[in-house]
C-alpha cells in the first residue's frame, strides 16, 4: 500500500512538474519567465516553449494588442484664463514588456499612470493657446497638430517610464464649464450678428454695382436706337423730300399752286374776311383748279 502511493505521489508531482515546464504563448500576448522573481527569458512569439518547473521558474502573461483608453473629462485652463472640458481617448499598447511589469505590472495602474501622463501634456499645450483659437474654425490644422505633438511626447515619457507606446491621443468631446455657457452664447450671437452684417452689407454692394451696370447698359442701348431712329427719319425725310422734288419738277404749275396755298394757310385764318373782285388773281385760284398733267 505505501509503495502503491508513493508511486501515485511520484507520477503527480511528474505531472505537475511537466506540466509547470511547459509553456504556451499566443500571438496576441507577451510570456516574462521570472526565476526567483528576476525576468530571465521574454517571449513575444507564439508556439510552445520550455522552462524550470514552478516555483523555480514563474510565467507573466500581458497582451500585446492595442488598447483603447478612455479619459475621464477634464476641466483646463487656455492662456486668457477661460477653461474648457476636454475628453480624451489613447490608443496604446506594451512596447517593452520587462519595463511594463517593472513598473506598473497590471493594466488598471497604467491606465492611471497614462491618464495623468497624457492631461498633464494635453494641458500644458491647452494652457499656451487663446479660447479663440482653439474653436476657430480655420485652426483646425493648428489643434490637429497640437494633439500629435502631445502624442510624441506621451510617448516619449511612456516608453521610458512605462514600456508603453501611444499610438495616438485624439479628443472625443469638447464642452464649456456651464457657469460659462451662457457668456459663450452671448459671444456665438454676436459674432454671428457681425457676419450676418458684414454680408447683407456686401449684398448691397454687389447690388449697387449691378444696378449700376445695368443702367449703364440701358442708356448705352437708348443712346444707340435714338441714334438708329435718327438715321432712319434722315433717311425718310430726305426721301421724302426727293419724291416731292420728283413731283414739283414734273408739274411745274402744280407746284406754284401748291406753294400759294401754303402762302393763304399762313395768312389767314377762321375769322379773316376779304372782298375780292370777280377777276382777282387770288379768286381765280381759289375757285380754278391747275391744270394737271393726265
Amino acid at each position: 500500500m505505501k509503495k502503491l502511493l508513493y508511486i501515485v505521489g511520484v507520477l503527480l508531482f511528474s505531472l505537475y512538474l511537466a506540466a509547470t515546464s511547459v509553456v504556451t504563448v499566443k500571438e496576441t500576448e507577451y510570456v516574462l519567465i521570472a526565476q526567483f522573481g528576476k525576468v530571465v527569458r521574454s517571449i513575444d512569439s507564439a508556439g510552445i516553449y520550455l522552462k524550470l518547473p514552478d516555483p523555480i521558474q514563474t510565467v507573466s502573461r500581458f497582451d500585446k494588442r492595442m488598447q483603447v483608453l478612455k479619459l475621464s473629462p477634464a476641466e483646463l485652463g487656455t492662456r486668457d484664463r477661460r477653461n474648457v472640458v476636454i475628453e480624451n481617448s489613447v490608443l496604446w499598447k506594451i512596447k517593452d514588456p520587462v519595463r511594463y511589469q517593472a513598473s506598473v505590472r497590471v493594466r488598471d495602474v497604467a491606465e492611471q499612470r497614462l491618464e495623468s501622463l497624457v492631461y498633464s501634456e494635453i494641458g500644458s499645450a491647452i494652457g499656451g493657446l487663446l479660447f479663440e483659437d482653439l474653436f476657430a474654425q480655420s485652426n483646425e490644422s493648428k489643434l490637429e497638430r497640437i494633439f500629435t505633438a502631445v502624442t510624441e511626447s506621451v510617448t516619449a515619457l511612456s516608453d521610458s517610464e512605462l514600456g508603453i507606446e501611444v499610438m495616438a491621443v485624439r479628443p472625443t468631446r469638447t464642452s464649456f464649464p456651464k457657469q460659462n455657457l451662457l457668456a459663450i452664447y452671448k459671444r456665438m450671437e454676436s459674432e454671428w450678428t457681425r457676419r450676418a452684417k458684414q454680408l447683407r452689407a456686401e449684398g448691397r454692394e454687389e447690388a449697387a454695382k449691378i444696378k449700376s451696370e445695368t443702367e449703364k447698359e440701358v442708356r448705352e442701348l437708348k443712346a444707340k436706337a435714338y441714334k438708329e431712329s435718327q438715321i432712319i427719319i434722315g433717311q425718310g425725310e430726305a426721301s421724302a423730300a426727293q419724291l416731292y422734288a420728283d413731283a414739283f419738277e414734273q408739274n411745274q404749275e402744280y407746284y406754284t399752286f401748291s406753294r400759294k396755298m401754303e402762302t393763304y394757310k399762313k395768312l389767314f385764318n377762321e375769322d379773316t374776311k376779304i372782298i375780292l373782285s370777280t377777276d382777282n388773281p387770288l379768286l381765280r385760284d381759289l375757285l380754278e383748279p391747275p391744270n394737271g398733267d393726265q
